[in-house]
């Protein structure tokens, strides 16, 4: 395995693990919508939910990827290949991030 491969998969994790994070750990909704009692909060996790939701998609793509690029027989054998699908799952990962995100936005 070259460099380029390994230092995607490290990337590929890094991010995998604050997406699952910050999507699924409690952070989230303190950090976009406040205080529990704040007026609108109901709204602004609502809001919230419904991006996470929509990021899964993205997120399960990444995934994908990301293993298809070690399970797959011919990712295996050619070394560019595999580091083109590591490369398209990392960029799977940071629109599934930037989904989620935009759900903490004020809306318009």
């Amino acid at each position: 395995m070259t460099a380029a491969p390994v230092a995607l998969l490290i990337a590929n994790a890094l991010v995998a693990v604050s997406y699952l994070l910050f999507v699924f750990g409690d952070p989230g909704e303190n950090v976009f919508c406040g205080s529990p009692s704040a007026a609108g909060y109901a709204d602004c996790v609502d809001q919230m939910t419904l991006f996470a939701i929509a990021s899964l998609i993205p997120a399960m793509l990444a995934l994908i990827l990301m293993v298809a690029a070690f399970i797959t027989p011919g990712l295996r054998e050619r070394p560019g290949l595999r580091a083109q699908t590591l490369g398209y799952s990392l960029i799977a990962w940071v629109i599934a991030g930037s989904t989620f995100v935009l759900g903490g936005l004020p809306s318009v």
